[in-house]
């Protein structure tokens, strides 16, 4: 059985195509010909890079509802507003602009990144999964709350 799929891994990958960098004894057999190694995908290790689409319903019409509905599947929440920036109400209260409505394929991480725009960089907690956003430095000077 070992040998066969160690010949079968070889056939996959003189063919081209990729095969996971797990030993042969190590891999589970998922299907007749199919093969995965019993790792946890990048998506599921690292929960900001999953891949996500989304289209907004309607009663999201602020940066911050655009927030909690792209964040309210994903593992993260939004940081609250006594442990954040006192100037990230300025996002917050923003309005979701009509081209931000739908977004992807792309990873959550980007997805919170393009509603934010460039003046605010992304900050992550990951012991407590929480998200924020503070100024960017060329835009911190001078903004008040």
């Amino acid at each position: 059985m070992i040998k066969q799929l160690s010949v079968l891994c070889a056939l996959v990958t003189g063919a081209g195509l990729a095969v996971p960098d797990a030993r042969a004894d190590t891999l589970v057999r998922t299907a007749r010909y199919t093969t995965v190694a019993p790792v946890a995908t990048p998506a599921q290790a690292d929960l900001l890079h999953v891949i996500v689409r989304i289209q907004f319903p309607g009663h999201v019409t602020t940066v911050r509802d655009a927030f909690g509905h792209l964040l309210s599947r994903s593992g993260y929440r939004l940081a609250p507003d006594g442990s954040a920036d006192p100037r990230r109400d300025i996002l917050l209260r923003s309005p979701l602009p009509a081209v931000h409505r739908q977004l992807g394929p792309i990873t959550l991480q980007g997805a919170l990144e393009t509603l934010a725009g460039p003046a605010w960089a992304l900050v992550t907690d990951p012991v407590h999964r929480l998200v924020s956003f503070e100024l960017a430095a060329p835009y911190a000077g001078g903004v008040q709350p």
